[in-house]
This record gives structure tokens, sequence and C-alpha cells, in this order.
């Protein structure tokens, strides 16, 4: 149709659905965005400069759950294969962009699953191994709420991001003395038009992807996730 896209998450079922969709939005030079509302948010874009500055010092734990309770009757989708769903794709893709926004993609992944009986994964727990000895340590269930927070852990300092970690809250820096940083959350409103405001940015400079969330960056995350998938033997129908 020949429409700039702004794609809620998750941004397809798997890695080469999104390739695909990237390729066709490159070859019609047109905006294209995922829209994983997180990555937008000024609490994120706070603990980006935290980290740059050096205040955690070497980053090796980064630990984040998610889990809402969200039984067939309140949430019939997550229960169907053929609608992609399951925990992972819709709750623990906020766990994973954290950890990938903090450390990039990791070298190797160890992970459980518990499967329904429809066969997608009730909960899933992760854990990301990094090339210099970093860890991950990422969960998500529809099972029960958790506690949905997150903590960046350094040689120097811990960054614990309160709930939800993935929308606007507050944050507090530890040191490894126990001096407390604290930054309490003063954003006005729900978040989601941070993602808006950035895609049309996009429309407006004629911009095919956003260096905040590049179209790389979606497929990788979407790569991880299959990986995760596939081990257990989650598979969507047509895969």
């Amino acid at each position: 149709a020949g429409k700039p896209v702004l794609c809620e998450k998750p941004f397809t079922i798997n890695a080469g659905q999104a390739r695909s969709v990237v390729d066709l939005a490159r070859s019609k030079n047109l905006p294209l965005l995922e829209a994983i509302w997180t990555r937008f948010l000024p609490h994120i874009h706070l603990m980006q400069h935290i980290i740059e500055r050096g205040d955690l010092g070497e980053i090796l734990t980064v630990s984040a759950d998610h889990g809402q309770y969200l039984p067939r009757e309140k949430a019939a989708r997550l229960w169907e294969p053929a609608l992609g769903g399951g925990a992972l794709l819709d709750l623990g893709i906020y766990s994973i962009t954290l950890a990938h926004l903090v450390l990039g993609a990791p070298e190797k992944i160890i992970s459980d699953v518990t499967k329904t009986d429809e066969g997608v994964d009730l909960q899933t727990s992760m854990i990301f191994h990094y090339q210099n000895g970093a860890q991950a340590i990422l969960t998500c269930t529809m099972a029960n709420r958790t506690a949905i927070t997150a903590t960046i852990a350094g040689s120097k300092a811990r960054l614990e991001l309160d709930a939800s970690f993935y929308a606007p809250t507050s944050m507090r820096l530890i040191t490894r003395d126990g001096d407390v940083t604290e930054y309490p959350n003063t954003y006005i409103g729900h978040g989601l038009r941070e993602e808006a405001v950035e895609f049309a940015r996009m429309v407006r400079a004629g911009e095919i992807e956003s260096p905040l969330m590049p179209h790389s960056r979606t497929i990788e995350i979407m790569e991880l996730m299959d990986s995760v998938r596939r081990e257990h033997g989650v598979i969507y129908p047509g895969e």
C-alpha cells in the first residue's frame, strides 16, 4: 500500500518473517519501526546515559522478570499457537530487549520452558552468556504476576528498575559502598506516545529506520526468541 508502518511487538512470528518485512520496506524506501515502546522511554535513555558515563563499571549481570496473570478467558490469543501465543513473544520480549540493549547478543543461551497443552510456552526462563563472562537472567510467565523489576549490576554499582521496568518507572543507583541515588518517576502519561513521536520524526525526516530501534536489532531479538522456541519445540503453524 506504500504506507509507513509502526508495527506492534512482536514484530512478526519469527526472524524469517521479520527479514521479509524489512526487505519489503527497504525496497519501497518506506519508514518501518517496531513498536517496542520500552526502547523509547525517558528512563531507558537515562539508564543508557548512566551506563555510558561509567557509573556502573563493567556490567556482568542483568536480571529482568515479566510475569502477568493471563488465563485463557482473559487473553485467549496468547494460548493459540496459530496466533503466535505464549509468554515469550508477548512478555519475554521486554526482558530480552533490556538485556540486548545493555549487553548485546549473547554467545550462548540456556533455557527452560513450561508448555501449555496447546503447545505454547506458559513460562520461560533464560540465561544469556556473553563472551566477557557476563550473564543475563531473564524470565517470563503468563501463569502469575511477578515483581516485573530489573537490575543491572556492574563492578562499581547496580541500577535497580522498579515495577514495571518496561514502562515509565523509578530507578535507583546503589554503589558498592551502599550510597544511593534515587531517580524518581516524573513521567506524565502512559508512555506509548514516545514511540509515536520517534516514528513521526522518521517520517518527517524521510528515514526508513530509527537509530533507537534499527531493523538489525529487531531481527536479532527475533532470532534469539526463535532459538529458545526451537530448542523446546514451541513451533507455530507454517514454520
